[in-house]
């Protein structure tokens, strides 16, 4: 073998190792291509069910709009109890301004299943007695005062006296913990 044959195998070795280069770099060149079809793809679905997402979006605010306007009215009444002591506080506060003789009363918090608007309730067991006439206006009091308050169970028997009333009265109170909210401008 002479100095020819030794070139010529060595550039032909060298134009194997160039054609094997090419070919590695192509299949790499196409597998990025096809990833980026696939890629491209998958995002003008994205895209496209996002779009169809937001058009859900818009039909379904236009929808409830009334409802919304209707719930937003009642946020005052519901967020006004914030806490247990408040509520109890509230409640006493109520009876000593009717100055309207309190039996008993106690007052228990409730918990009730994650995720759900309202996740305390606080119930006030109450016995009042006195005049019928001032119970009844407390009570109509208290009631428009916290109109998101619920009269579990009122029962009225007769007092000690001639007009008087003697209420056994259970009243649960939301509680709710306001977090602050976003306000979205749409």
């Amino acid at each position: 073998m002479n100095n020819k044959h030794i070139s010529c195998a060595v550039v032909g070795g060298l134009i194997v190792l160039m054609m094997q280069w090419t070919n590695v770099s192509y299949e790499k060149l196409k597998a990025a291509n096809d990833s980026e079809v696939i890629s491209r793809s998958s995002y003008d679905s994205a895209v496209i069910a996002r779009t169809a997402e937001q058009r859900k979006m818009v039909i379904l605010k236009r929808k409830t709009e009334v409802v919304r306007k209707y719930l937003s009215q009642w946020d005052p009444y519901i967020n006004q109890i914030k806490s247990a002591q408040f509520g109890e506080a509230f409640i006493n506060m109520k009876i000593k301004q009717a100055k309207i003789i309190t039996i008993s009363q106690t007052f228990d918090t409730v918990e009730r299943e994650n995720g759900l608007a309202i996740p305390q309730m606080l119930n006030a067991q109450i016995v009042l007695e006195d005049d019928y006439v001032k119970v009844f206006n407390w009570l109509a009091k208290l009631e428009s005062s916290v109109p998101s308050a619920r009269v579990s169970s009122c029962k009225l028997t007769k007092g000690q006296s001639g007009n008087d009333l003697k209420m056994d009265l259970s009243i649960d109170l939301p509680i709710v913990k306001v977090k602050e909210r976003k306000v979205n401008k749409t």
